[in-house]
């Protein structure tokens, strides 16, 4: 075994003992106690076995001797007394005389110790220097430890919970987890090539400890290997370093994710200025149906970063972001036939009207350039805290966790240009198909991220997620009050979820209209406010994606939907891949035309349920 001293840090350890009380010197006129708090026994870490060196001049007792703390469980603000004496004798124990002080919590210790219920010690120390040795047992086998030669015991403590409740070493349970796992040392330490000479001591391994430490080590690596394409390999060596159990991991794990993929522009490959404007897929289509990419080099390029980004090979050719983002706000498209004429004023043309896209703007988490499934994990059940009498016995629970996964659902559209509209149209003709492939894409995104049953190979949306908020407004539905509005910020909040800045409505044009009429109560304004806050003092997202022919019973097809989330980054979208344009210059060949086929892959998922509260039984006249 190799020790890394390049990644080893200064940092505090800890090991306990049994205090042997039949054997210990008590001195209840000068409340002073002897105690043993280290020795050679070996320690299974997670990289191996460590041995403290117990000689003279192997540990440094001065600060114990210049009057080191006497602490219960190693807490600094609970001080039990103080070290009068440390010393390390012949049999290579290391031991101190302690005297406890006289306030009320050392009385009950100290007491406590005499009457040997308090048993064990445990010592805080520092590591200055090691070495690595071979241990060569019986049988001639051989294995490598750690020695520490040099090491600083800074004080001693008094634990009630030890992992190791045996006469033996091993570190305090309830230390922190990322002071006690690993083996530090101050810097400009080295290592000697080969190992020293064979050291015969016996060794004594904890087993349960080991046993657990290479179960946490294992999840951790299982948990790098799940997740390598997201840079988990490079953090485990520091997850195993530093202590983290696999839970910590993982919501590092997800904060890089997120962090990585928090807005589209992490999917953005670069182009931008006259590069975007002159990016044409129009070009691209020529090119693939050709195969001459002599003019179209900059979209062969952009497809091959997008490529190179998400891990995917396109069937046609990939649209970068930035030209697929450019659609969601300009519009010049429509049928290409309309655009051929010496005459046609092509920059003129009239698009189409679309449900307005505003999940960007409330804030949703989007996981761009996904290759493979994706699991978040999420606790569901958190451990059960009670008040229990002086000696009853605790009932133990443990936290319920469980996971939100997200795998592709496919989405596209096609559609069918002659050869010749493709040759004889004019410019604008690019720009019209770019956006209506993006537009049309990025609508029906944003439609089933609110809308999607689940079902028919479509993702679950907003409006389906179970577990979401509810206002109800009868048995026929009722028209929106303002009393629906704060019933809907209400539920997130009496759910724990409380709206902060992130938090905002999601309604449709017919209820904005009915809000702007309708006034809160006698005398007071309407519900629709002006300003960036309209509703309830929050932001409001108006789009048609969100349902106004909602049915319930005498009412027909006329119901609307309402939406309220303390957090709107609680619903993720996952990209997967690319937009990937397709031309099939073959299945039209007899009538001489081109299928574009535009495929995007999305899921859509809901982080905390009790962030999002829904209406959807709201009458708009």
């Amino acid at each position: 075994m190799n020790f890394e001293p390049q990644k080893i840090k200064t940092g505090t350890l800890y090991r306990s003992v049994t205090f042997d009380r039949a054997a210990a010197s008590i001195d209840t006129e000068a409340r002073t106690v002897e105690v043993a708090f280290a020795s050679e026994f070996g320690v299974r870490r997670w990289f191996g076995l460590e041995v403290l060196d117990c000689q003279p001049g192997s540990i440094r007792m001065d600060r114990l001797n210049a009057g080191g703390a006497l602490l219960d469980n190693h807490d600094t603000d609970k001080q039990l007394g103080v070290v009068e004496s440390a010393r390390c004798d012949a049999d290579r124990i290391a031991r101190a005389t302690v005297r406890f002080s006289r306030n009320a919590d050392a009385e009950a210790k100290f007491l406590d110790l005499q009457d040997n219920i308090l048993r064990h010690v445990s010592v805080g120390y520092r590591i200055h220097k090691y070495v690595e040795e071979t241990t060569v047992a019986a049988d001639g086998t051989e294995s490598t430890i750690c020695r520490v030669t040099d090491w600083e015991p800074y004080e001693i403590s008094l634990v009630a919970v030890p992992a190791d409740p045996t006469v033996g070493v091993d570190r305090a349970a309830g230390a922190d987890e990322h002071d006690t796992l690993v083996i530090r040392a101050a810097a400009g330490n080295t290592l000697p090539a080969t190992p020293k000479t064979p050291h015969k001591e016996p060794l004594m391994e904890d087993t349960t400890g080991l046993q657990a430490e290479q179960k946490r080590t294992a999840g951790l690596l299982a948990l790098a290997d799940t997740y390598a394409q997201f840079g988990a390999r490079d953090l485990v060596a520091d997850a195993i370093r530093t202590g983290k159990s696999t839970e910590t991991f993982l919501a590092q794990i997800m904060d890089k994710i997120t962090e990585r993929h928090s807005t589209a522009q992490a999917l953005e490959i670069g182009l931008a200025g006259k590069e975007l404007q002159t990016y044409s897929i129009m070009r691209a289509v020529q090119a693939t149906l050709t195969g001459d990419w002599s003019r179209a080099g900059l979209e062969r390029a952009a497809s091959d970063a997008v490529a190179k980004r998400t891990g995917y090979t396109p069937e046609g050719f990939f649209v970068p972001v930035e030209a697929f983002s450019r659609a969601f706000s300009v519009g010049t498209a429509g049928e290409a036939g309309n655009l051929v004429g010496t005459q046609l004023l092509g920059s003129e043309f009239i698009d189409v009207l679309r449900n307005a896209l505003v999940l960007s703007k409330l804030g949703i988490r989007v996981l761009g350039g996904l290759t493979s499934n994706i699991a978040i994990p999420r606790k569901t059940v958190a451990t059960t805290i009670a008040s229990y009498s002086e000696i009853a016995s605790i009932t133990a629970s443990n936290p319920t966790t469980a996971q939100i996964t997200m795998s592709p659902k496919r989405i596209g559209g096609q559609v069918v240009y002659s050869k010749q509209a493709l040759i004889q149209a004019n410019p604008d003709v690019a720009m019209m198909l770019q956006d209506d492939l993006a537009q049309g894409v990025a609508v029906q995104i944003e439609n089933l991220a609110i809308n999607g049953t689940g079902a028919s190979n479509q993702p679950r949306g907003l409006f389906n997620f179970s577990g979401v908020g509810s206002v109800v407004g009868g048995t026929d539905g009722a028209t929106i009050a303002w009393s629906h509005l704060v019933n809907l910020e209400s539920a997130c909040a009496n759910a724990n979820a409380e709206p902060d800045a992130n938090a905002g409505y999601l309604i449709n044009t017919k209820a904005r209209g009915w809000c702007k009429q309708t006034v809160k109560g006698t005398y007071l304004p309407f519900i629709w406010d002006a300003g960036a806050q309209p509703l309830n003092s929050y932001r409001a997202a108006v789009t048609n994606n969100v349902p106004s022919n909602g049915s319930k019973g005498a009412s027909s097809s006329i119901l609307s939907s309402v939406g309220f989330s303390s957090d709107w980054r609680d619903l993720v979208l996952a990209l997967f891949g690319g937009l990937d344009i397709v031309v099939d210059p073959y299945t039209q060949a007899g009538t001489g035309q081109v299928v574009i086929t535009a495929n995007q892959f999305i899921d859509v998922a809901c982080r905390q349920a009790a962030s999002f509260a829904v209406m959807t039984d709201a009458k708009t006249a």
